[in-house]
């Protein structure tokens, strides 16, 4: 037997399509199977299907629709398990299970078996998901399942940039571009097969229409990664040429911009560099996994978050080594150190990794994407003390996790897609894509100022302030007390990554290769120390400074083209 939701729902058995009911019958079943071998309650499934207005009824016709759904499926498909109904399914008898593993075997695969794998998986869609459906689950459900269908072609599209097929998906993705114009990465994609067309103005036209498109509907400016590639365009940049055209893969992007301005990184890509500020120079480095993203200290150690590895690299500071790698299984982006865990946010997979630093390995891994609150919860940022987790998730929320459950305590929304979260002295702040800091109060969980800022890249809290960086370049110091901000520091854009120590403010600048130290009473900047690559996160430890560093390549490759 076999199940489809990537479309119409249908169940087909032995080469025959089953009659199933109507929408709250097929509603129902939808339900289920989208949790697949877990038990859902009878109340959250009236509460999907009816909203907030249920008919006294509801309860009989949930259970009227079970029986009526076992006489098409069997009696062995939908099974009573406490509070409620589970649908038991087989390996990859669900379309949808077949597409998510397709997706995820194609992540390390090389470029021409991840082009095949994802052609495959996107195959597997028959039109839109469960458009026949109603009931509040079905538009967020719709949503969801088409922001996976939408990553999956842009993966997809990314690989056969790799093999040199640019011409071939210039059609393409001027159709999808037009149908989903603030999608960055898609625009991206097609600037760069242009280019690598020989249709240079075109490209800058397709970034600029896209300029004028996000600051009329949203206020912003394109992102970093964007405005990287127009300039690249501009400078006739050759880490922009096919892979295929320029032959044998050679030399990294990273070092042939390095030949062409004839300077060497001090660093290599996927490191961490140590620097000593009172001499303001790179004392020594430590390699790591690949696209190093996010760096946390504790436990004795630098923690560094590895992206595209799925990875968290343990380093023993004293001797400069890594000294454990941990497998998360997801796309780490973010991490945090409490007393007795490291916690991981693992971006758009949706879960929270617990790594137990006393046996270096991952303990618990939490789901947030089941919530009945939140119809889809990539995990952005993630802070933590000795009492709880504080993770910023989409869509618009920060959720709190008791460490000692392992379960959400609080789900806070704060309005718009939150950047990232800090723990400071006496509150939570959160900085979102509205150019706005929100103060919350712990002991309510709720939010008591609202800061206007610049869009945010980077935010930490210090003793005395909490400071934000923004897509502009300017550095933003906050006062946890009033709510206002105090000072704001021009250092240039591509400010990526912040660190806050009783004397200094320490900033990673991904444009220019640099790590940046401000002085925090008067906002100038007194040091600035060339790592070269593309610097993305910053930490101090007993006086030294650690940057984590990502080679330009993977950066480009794996988070636009």
């Amino acid at each position: 037997m076999e199940f489809r939701i990537l479309g119409p729902l249908e169940v087909e058995d032995e080469g025959r399509v089953l009659k199933l009911g109507g929408v709250k019958q097929r509603g129902l079943l939808a339900l289920l199977l989208l949790r697949a071998n877990e038990a859902v309650s009878r109340d959250r499934l009236i509460d999907e299907l009816w909203g907030d207005q249920p008919p006294e009824t509801a309860s009989t016709a949930i259970q009227v629709h079970i029986s009526q759904l076992r006489k098409v499926l069997g009696r062995d498909v939908i099974v009573t398990q406490a509070p409620g109904y589970a649908v038991r399914l087989e390996n990859r008898q669900l379309d949808l299970e077949r597409f998510e593993d397709a997706v995820t075997r194609a992540r390390a695969a090389a470029p021409a078996e991840a082009a095949e794998l994802l052609k495959g998986a996107l195959a597997l869609w028959r039109g839109a998901p469960l458009a026949e459906l109603d009931g509040p689950f079905a538009t967020a459900e719709r949503g969801r399942l088409e922001e996976q269908r939408l990553s999956a072609t842009e993966q997809r599209i990314a690989a056969d940039l790799e093999l040199g097929r640019h011409a071939e998906l210039v059609p393409e993705l001027e159709r999808l571009v037009r149908e989903h114009p603030l999608r960055e990465r898609l625009r991206g994609q097609l600037m760069l097969s242009l280019y690598r067309c020989g249709r240079q103005a075109e490209a800058l036209d397709v970034y600029r229409s896209g300029r004028r498109l996000l600051d009329e509907e949203l206020g912003l400016e394109p992102d970093d990664e964007l405005q990287r590639l127009e300039r690249a365009i501009l400078n006739h940049d050759p880490s922009l040429e096919s892979p295929v055209v320029a032959g044998v893969r050679g030399p990294s992007v990273a070092q042939r911009r390095r030949a062409s301005s004839h300077t060497e990184a001090p660093v290599p890509p996927d490191s961490v560099a140590v620097i000593d500020p009172q001499r303001s120079r790179v004392v020594g480095h430590v390699l790591v996994g690949r696209r190093p993203v996010a760096l946390a200290i504790g436990h004795g150690s630098v923690w560094v978050a590895n992206a595209d590895d799925g990875t968290v690299s343990r380093i023993h500071p004293d001797r400069r080594e890594v000294i454990r790698t941990i497998g998360i299984g997801a796309p780490a982006i973010d991490l945090a150190v409490s007393t007795d865990a490291v916690w991981v946010a693992n971006g758009s997979d949706g879960t929270v990794a617990r790594i137990d630093p006393s046996a270096d390995a991952v303990v618990e891994t939490i789901d947030l994407r089941g919530s009945s609150e939140l119809a889809w919860n990539p995990t952005y940022a993630v802070d933590a003390d000795d009492d709880s987790v504080w993770i910023a998730a989409g869509p618009h929320h920060v959720l709190r996790i008791d460490p000692t459950t392992n379960e959400p305590s609080a789900i806070i929304d704060v309005g718009h897609v939150p950047v990232g979260v800090a723990l400071g002295q006496e509150a939570v702040w959160v900085v979102t894509t509205a150019e706005r800091a929100l103060r919350i109060e712990p002991h309510t969980n709720t939010p008591t100022a609202e800061v206007p800022i610049g869009y945010p890249v980077a935010l930490t809290a210090g003793k005395q302030a909490v400071w934000v960086s923004d897509s502009r370049g300017q550095v933003w110091r906050i006062n946890p007390d009033t709510g206002t901000v105090t000072q704001t520091t021009p250092v240039g854009r591509g400010l990526v990554g912040l660190c806050a120590t009783d004397g200094a403010v320490f900033a990673a600048n991904n444009a220019d290769g640099t790590a940046v130290q401000i002085d925090p009473q008067d906002g100038r900047v007194v040091g600035s120390v060339p790592v070269g690559q593309a610097p993305t996160d910053v930490a101090f430890w007993d006086g030294t400074v650690w940057v984590s560093i990502q080679s330009e390549s993977a950066q480009s490759e794996s988070v636009m083209w």
